[in-house]
């Protein structure tokens, strides 16, 4: 899996209640954004990757398989319905490729 999508997984897991997975409206909508921010970057978004990365970060089981689920469905080009736009997942993407590029850790 790309640096990429560990430090997108990494940035995901710090602004969201992990302990809740992304069952708030607002975590689900940045965790959408992101994973189809990153599809439109051209990464791959896999259920294993994602859940191994979820996992690392401290996730529940269960959640880190919901979140798998959901990266999977985007990253195959399914369509999701963001309720609560939070302008978040192109951003951080761009500010996280901004940070790899510089080498920042």
């Amino acid at each position: 899996m790309s640096e990429l999508v560990k430090r997108s997984i990494k940035a995901l897991s710090s602004i969201v209640n992990i302990a809740t997975g992304i069952t708030h409206p607002l975590d689900e909508a940045r965790a959408k954004e992101l994973f189809k921010a990153l599809r439109a970057d051209g990464e791959q978004l896999t259920y294993d990757a994602i859940e191994e990365l979820a996992l690392a970060n401290k996730w529940p089981e269960r959640h880190a398989k919901f979140l798998a689920e959901l990266a999977e469905r985007i990253g195959n080009g399914g369509r999701v319905a963001i309720k609560h736009p939070r302008d978040w997942g192109e951003p951080t993407v761009a500010r996280l490729k901004a940070e790899i590029a510089s080498g920042k850790a």
